[in-house]
């Protein structure tokens, strides 16, 4: 290769002026719009519970219970906690991290998806970096960002699986949300199909982690999948597509999608590119893999906020895009193709205008109305929430500093109450050093997950069932996505059973044998202690495997009529 070639090969390969613009974009967005979801502090409770508890990786003293969804977002915040960051800079840090590297495999797939020969026009970071629910999911707390940056690994990976990097977070997919070892599954047998070869880097990584994964689950949790599945697994199709809707509507699916097929159909009709240049078959493959996770949220009936469980699909289908305009632009005039920068300014400008039906206007000033629609909020209802109102541009917000409420929570009945405000982990300190237990507290029911953090001293029943082994379990009507009004009347129950009795196994069978019991404690008397049994193992392999097999042990706390 002479050096005229290898010149216009490194030429080609650095981002594009509207590619800097792109990145420049993403990281302003991602912390103007940056927020907390309340249910970040639940993975708050459990990386604190064990870094500065010496609790484990647990939400209750003593509880085996894995209340977190992704596996690997919670290992990724121990490290990062322990640097002594205050959550809210972690979550942007990480945040931050996650969009730039989310831009450069952006800025790599538009290299493998269009002509070698055609300048980068990068569509896909356009509709990715210049969108609200993206760029507002690369915070949140929770484990979007992992999410939508597998997503962009994941196009990459289908369109080169010799990306190294791609690969490794390609097999790491599973281990970020359970349901992204189906898109997992598409590309390893495509990659196997389309090249001979066995995908054995992102096998390798899979199994590797997911398979250590699924052992310490199975020898500390006595489980095999985490808490949230069981309270989720629920059936509701009607809900589901209009959680779908809810995103494709705001954000231009319904045009889009159609007006990028017809074009790709368009450029092989005319001869502009063949199905293999345009590489077609890869494009299948992000469309079936975005479909498969979108027919999974479809059947859980979707998710109370707009866009989240959405990320991967979304991204992936974006990715789908890459390389069309470029085609397009290819066979152009000149003086077309030199008017691609304004036509991408244009489109940006055109994306960046798009919010959700949620809020009243646009969300850059945070501060507009927000409404929830149907059943679903937008972020901004969190944004706005004076428990999670923090200031996106200054370093410390004071997100971690405890109240005079806070702190009589933390420390009632207890003398020597410190005055207000004062930093949590001094209390955390303060805590140990005065050789205090959660049995030394009173239990707690708490739907609120800043609370459930800030209220550390003590055991708590989550209200909505997400760290709570029974009530997660319970075959109780939704009233919305994950939302179950009904298990609050069984909170109080479960409270007066840990309060009464203890969080270990064979609770429940005291109460019974005492005669005072509830009823439908009594009914489901076997199941209850089953469940007790994996909630209070003793981390022995033969008894939890036991307990594995014991399937999802659902059961029917109602007595005579459902609701």
């Amino acid at each position: 290769m002479d050096d005229g070639v290898r010149t216009g090969e490194a030429a080609r390969a650095r981002p594009t002026a509207l590619e800097w613009f792109a990145l420049a974009a993403s990281l302003f967005l991602s912390l103007q719009y940056a927020w907390v979801l309340d249910d970040a502090y639940i993975y708050a409770r459990y990386v604190d519970n064990l870094l500065h508890l010496g609790r484990g990786l647990v939400f209750n003293d003593g509880e085996y219970v894995e209340g977190y969804s992704s596996p690997l977002w919670c290992l990724l915040l121990v490290p990062v906690r322990a640097l002594g960051l205050p959550w809210w800079t972690a979550i942007r840090l990480l945040g931050l991290v996650c969009a730039a590297a989310s831009w450069w495999l952006l800025v790599l797939l538009a290299r493998r998806a269009a002509p070698a020969t055609a300048r980068p026009f990068n569509l896909a970071a356009i509709l990715l970096c210049f969108n609200y629910a993206v760029q507002s999911y690369f915070t949140s707390g929770v484990e979007a960002p992992m999410v939508q940056l597998v997503a962009c690994a994941f196009a990459l990976y289908v369109f080169d699986p010799r990306q190294r990097a791609a690969a490794v977070l390609v097999g790491l997919a599973p281990m970020v949300r359970h349901e992204l070892v189906l898109p997992l599954a598409i590309a390893l047998v495509w990659t196997w199909r389309s090249s001979g070869a066995f995908p054995w880097r992102p096998t390798l990584v899979a199994a590797l982690t997911l398979g250590p994964w699924l052992v310490f689950r199975v020898l500390y949790y006595a489980d095999v999948f985490p808490n949230t599945f069981y309270l989720k697994d629920e059936v509701n199709w009607a809900r589901g597509l209009e959680y779908l809707h809810d995103t494709a509507v705001t954000y231009g699916v319904y045009v889009l999608a159609p007006l990028l097929a017809a074009l790709a159909w368009a450029l092989v009709r005319s001869n502009v590119a063949t199905a293999s240049s345009l590489r077609t078959k890869e494009r299948w493959v992000l469309l079936a893999s975005a479909s498969a996770v979108c027919v999974y949220v479809a059947k859980i009936g979707g998710d109370p906020r707009h866009y989240r469980y959405l990320a991967f699909p979304f991204c992936v289908l974006a990715c789908a895009s890459q390389g069309l305009l470029e085609h397009a632009l290819q066979a152009a005039t000149p003086r077309m193709r030199s008017f691609a920068p304004a036509l991408g300014v244009l489109l940006a400008l055109g994306v960046f205008a798009l919010h959700p039906r949620q809020l009243a206007g646009h969300p850059i000033s945070r501060t507009v109305e927000h409404f929830k629609v149907g059943e679903i909020n937008d972020a901004q209802y969190h944004r706005l929430h004076y428990d999670l109102d923090f200031d996106p541009w200054v370093w410390d917000a004071g997100d971690e500093t405890l109240d005079d409420i806070d702190l009589d929570f933390i420390w009632r009945d207890k003398p020597q109450l410190p005055q207000g405000p004062v930093p949590i982990r001094g209390e955390y300190r303060r805590y140990r050093e005065a050789g205090l237990s959660a049995r030394d507290f009173d239990v707690y029911g708490e739907g609120w997950c800043v609370r459930t953090w800030k209220r550390f001293s003590q055991s708590l029943i989550h209200k909505d069932g997400l760290t709570d082994p029974i009530l997660a379990r319970a075959k109780v009507p939704s009233h919305r996505a994950a939302h179950k009004r009904g298990l609050k009347e069984f909170t109080a129950d479960v409270v007066t059973l840990r309060q009464r009795y203890g969080f270990k196994a064979g609770a429940a069978r005291e109460w019974v044998a005492a005669g005072e019991a509830p009823e439908w404690i009594a009914r489901n008397l076997e199941t209850l202690d089953a469940i007790e049994r994996k909630a209070f193992n003793r981390h022995a392999l033969l008894e939890n495997v036991e307990l594995v097999l014991r399937g999802r042990l659902a059961f029917d706390p109602y007595v005579g009529e459902r609701p």
